[in-house]
This record gives structure tokens, sequence and C-alpha cells, in this order.
């Protein structure tokens, strides 16, 4: 049976699987040409006959020199190399919130053992009134937009997690941690929790169906008119924060 990654289905995904791919090459080439040292030893410097294997402390000067070489070589061409790679791609995508943009999505997100739960604003653009769009384990998203979390946990450390989008963020109790992502193609992928979160953890997963504009416009028309049935005015309002505070 062939194991493969999960299908990348957002516009930033690619900058993971390059960062891992190029991770998983160099390190290749170096367990490969390890590998090929040591056959070498073995085979040159073996014991013969007429002949004794060869030692060597590696105590000498140009010992020193070629271990210290190739272990600077390696630090620079692997650890450098991805530290300077991830951290621009950090700075320049999946640090870069969006905060002013008028079309994202907000979604204000609520771990507890072991379940999910989204909140969405209705028709109105406000939260934590009578049209909030409340769902359990299963978040609608429309296609081709940023969709900003944000994100709480009830009692312990959650994490948030997309495979299919190569992107995953911890809940942590008393604080607010936020998230973006953009879906370049339709379906339903899965949610999990990536942290261990107690003896139900493996129960603790979602879904998240990403429609197109239409098939979500409908979705949340149906969805805000339950939420007017079900709102009980004479009871408390659910608990939304600020978006520009994160309170």
């Amino acid at each position: 049976m062939r194991i493969a990654m999960p299908r990348d289905v957002s516009v930033d995904g690619h900058l993971v699987d390059g960062a891992l791919g190029y991770l998983t090459l160099t390190t290749g080439i170096a367990f490969g040409a390890l590998v090929l040292t040591l056959l070498v030893t073995l085979l040159l410097h073996r014991e013969r006959a007429g002949r004794q294997a060869h030692y060597t402390h590696g105590n000498r000067v140009r010992d020193h020199i070629l271990t210290f070489a190739l272990g600077l070589t390696l630090f620079i061409v692997i650890d450098v190399t991805l530290a300077t790679r991830s951290t621009r791609d950090l700075a320049e995508r999946f640090w870069r919130y969006p905060d002013g943009d008028p079309a994202a999505l907000r979604v204000e997100v609520t771990a507890r053992q072991w379940s999910w739960t989204f909140r969405t604003a209705g028709p109105d653009g406000r939260f934590a009134t009578a049209d909030d769009v409340v769902t359990l384990n299963e978040l609608h998203v429309p296609v081709g937009r940023p969709i900003y979390l944000k994100l709480r946990s009830r009692d312990v450390v959650h994490s948030f997690y997309l495979p299919n989008f190569r992107t995953k963020l911890d809940a942590i109790p008393g604080s607010t941690t936020r998230l973006w992502f953009q879906a370049r193609e339709t379906g339903r992928f899965e949610i999990g929790c990536a942290q261990h979160c107690g003896v139900s953890h493996y129960k603790m997963r979602g879904r998240l169906a990403v429609e197109t504009e239409a098939d979500y416009g409908a979705w949340l028309a149906r969805a805000a008119t339950d939420s007017r049935l079900r709102n009980d005015t004479a009871g408390s309002q659910p608990d939304g924060w600020d978006w520009d505070t994160g309170r």
C-alpha cells in the first residue's frame, strides 16, 4: 500500500512541502555519503593476508580540519538554509494575517475536551448577535477567500490541525491565538487535534467543508435562519471577542 502526504489544497502549502522536500533530499544525500564512506573504509582498510588493518584515532590536525569543514558545510547547507527559508516564508505569508481584508471570513474557534465549536457571524456581519452560526465539529468556508481563525480553549491545550492545508496552531487556555489559510479548491477535509488532550483525544476531529461562494452563501443563509429560530432573547448572548483587540 502506498503511503502519501494528504493532498495540498491551500495557497501556501507548497512552501511547507518544499521545505520538507529539501530537508529530506539533503539529509538523504548526507546519509548516503556517510554509508558510502563506511563501506569504503571497511573494504580498503580491513585486515587482509599479509597486511594488518589500518587504524587512525583522528587526532591529526588535518583530521580536525576535515571534520570541522564537513560539519560546517552540513550546517550551512541544511540548517542555515532551512532557517532562512522558513523565516522568510513565515514573515511573507503565514504571519501576514488578513486583519484589514474585507473579504476575509472570520471564525471563532473554541476547543474543549473533545470537540471543536465554530462561530461565524451571520448576514449582519457582527458577532454575538441572534444570527450567529454555531456548528459543532464542522466548519463551512468559501473557496478562494482568506479564512481568519481565532482560537481559545476551555480546558487544556489543544492543537487545531489541517493536514490538507499544511498548518496547525495550539489553542491555549487563557490565551487567544490566531491562524489563517486559504483554499484553492473545493471539497471536504479533515480537522484534527495534534496535541494529546486526554483519554478521548482520538475522538477530537471535525470536517472542513470548502464550498463555492454560491453554495457557501446558501448554507450561511439557512444556518442563520435556524440560529434566529433557536435564539433565546431572554437569555444571555454567546460570548464573542473583539476582533481588533483579541479580547
